[in-house]
């Protein structure tokens, strides 16, 4: 019988990609989670069971939970701009699918910036305190830190034209490496843990593909486009001064980020 593998944020970029590896996969079977009804019928469509739930209503999260085996959970700070209402929505979430008897929690977590180095850092340090409060719970789990996304040079770091045709691309790292992975590709990841679960329990995995200088993902760039490609180094505050984008659905990050003591 088909494992029950509830995924949230399963119209987004990590949660979207975890079901449809999942999907390819006959040993598990799809429980999406959504918070609006208008969603469902398209989730249904691709073959998963979709079920309307948020991390704000307990009653619910039962519902989602009941049954099954494993779950893929990703909270989004961006929607809610607060470190603790992400933490306590990560700790419903935790104790919910503890309650329903869930046997390989998954979670997206992140490293805790504040214990490492000092600085307020609120989109990693909630993740990092969910994870410590999963870890404390007793419930079998692991915890999957994403790296930054390639397709974040589509929407938050796309190449800019200058006037000489020639394209530049500005993040803020100078020559420290960064480690980047393609988010759609880690829903097979997700996908590995979960058919290796013994080997993954009570561990941190941290999913990169390349960890590469900024001037060397911009020489990538160059050689699949054929366009010239070049990176500028400048500090994480003039970057905010200079650009203004806004990811899909919201609030510019780069603005938040600096009041965050430059934490990203």
């Amino acid at each position: 019988m088909s494992k029950i593998i509830v995924v949230f944020g399963a119209t987004g970029a990590q949660g979207g990609a975890v079901m449809k590896a999942l999907l390819a996969d006959p040993n598990y079977k799809v429980r999406a989670v959504t918070r609006t009804e208008a969603k469902v019928k398209d989730l249904e469509s691709q073959g998963a069971e979709a079920v309307v739930a948020s991390f704000d209503d307990p009653e619910s999260l039962k519902k989602a939970f009941a049954g099954a085996y494993g779950a893929f959970v990703v909270t989004n700070f961006w929607e809610i701009f607060s470190m603790e209402k992400e933490i306590e929505q990560g700790k419903a979430a935790v104790d919910a699918a503890k309650a329903a008897g869930v046997k390989h929690f998954i979670f997206s977590g992140l490293e805790n910036v504040k214990d490492t180095i000092g600085k307020d850092c609120y989109h990693f340090d909630g993740k990092a305190k969910v994870e410590e409060y999963l870890k404390a719970s007793g419930m079998p789990f692991t915890s999957v830190r994403y790296s930054f996304y390639y397709e974040n040079l589509l929407y938050f770091f796309p190449p800019q034209k200058q006037s000489d045709g020639t394209f530049t691309i500005t993040i803020p790292m100078g020559s420290t490496p960064m480690d980047a992975v393609s988010v759609a590709d880690m829903g097979v990841a997700v996908r590995s843990i979960l058919n290796d679960r013994d080997a993954y329990l009570g561990k941190f995995i941290g999913l990169s593909g390349d960890r590469l200088k900024i001037a060397e993902y911009a020489d990538v760039i160059s050689r699949v486009t054929g366009k010239t490609v070049k990176s500028v180094d400048v500090s994480m505050k003039r970057r905010v001064r200079q650009g203004k984008r806004k990811p899909q659905g919201g609030t510019s990050w780069l603005t938040h980020g600096a009041r965050q003591s430059e934490c990203g």
